[in-house]
């Protein structure tokens, strides 16, 4: 417990939301606790370090703590080709350790071309889409007034799903550091 946060993009456009009208174009940011299996995600555009840095201290204020280690994919959002060895193992990029070292975390990839090594957040995706997709239709409408509107909507679903979580998450806090003071500027 409180261990390891992984973290993953998904892309969303298949929800088919709409923001008056217009389809949403975007992807989630989608933190996950693998052991109780909580969960933060925020709205974003791309695969970017901008929505890495804000997809994770959305997660963070949430938890009101950190883990030891942060476990992403090979995204270049946090790594790069090594030139010694192109096409092998990536090292980490700068701004990226530089995150990891502000909230003093071990970072951890996966091996290249093994998404199943990042089994939880992998599923934890796809259990969020579902989720989703099962609101928007009790709700009745995909398409919403303003990006604040849906990003509240999946707040909300994102919240009642963690409520049933709450016990392995209070072993997960107990294990885990506090925050540093402040943020880490959220750059691109």
């Amino acid at each position: 417990p409180g261990q390891l946060l992984q973290l993953d993009w998904t892309y969303a456009k298949e929800l088919g939301v709409t923001i008056q009208g217009q389809l949403l174009d975007h992807l989630f940011c989608h933190c996950v606790l693998p052991y109780s299996d909580w969960q933060w995600a925020t709205r974003c555009v791309s695969e970017s370090f901008l929505s890495l840095v804000g997809g994770l201290q959305a997660a963070f204020r949430q938890l009101g703590k950190c883990p030891q280690h942060l476990g992403t994919d090979n995204s270049s959002a946090a790594t790069h080709e090594l030139e010694a060895m192109p096409g092998r193992a990536r090292g980490f990029n700068s701004d990226y350790l530089e995150l990891c070292t502000h909230y003093d975390l071990t970072p951890l990839t996966i091996n290249i071309s093994c998404p199943h090594e990042h089994g939880d957040v992998e599923s934890q995706n796809r259990h969020l889409k579902r989720r989703l997709q099962q609101h928007l239709s009790l709700r009745g409408s995909r398409d919403f007034a303003s990006l604040e509107e849906y990003d509240r909507f999946v707040e909300r679903i994102v919240r009642a799903a963690n409520a049933k979580r709450q016990k392995a998450l209070a072993e997960e806090l107990a294990c885990m550091r506090p925050l540093p003071p402040g943020e880490v500027a959220e750059r691109s």
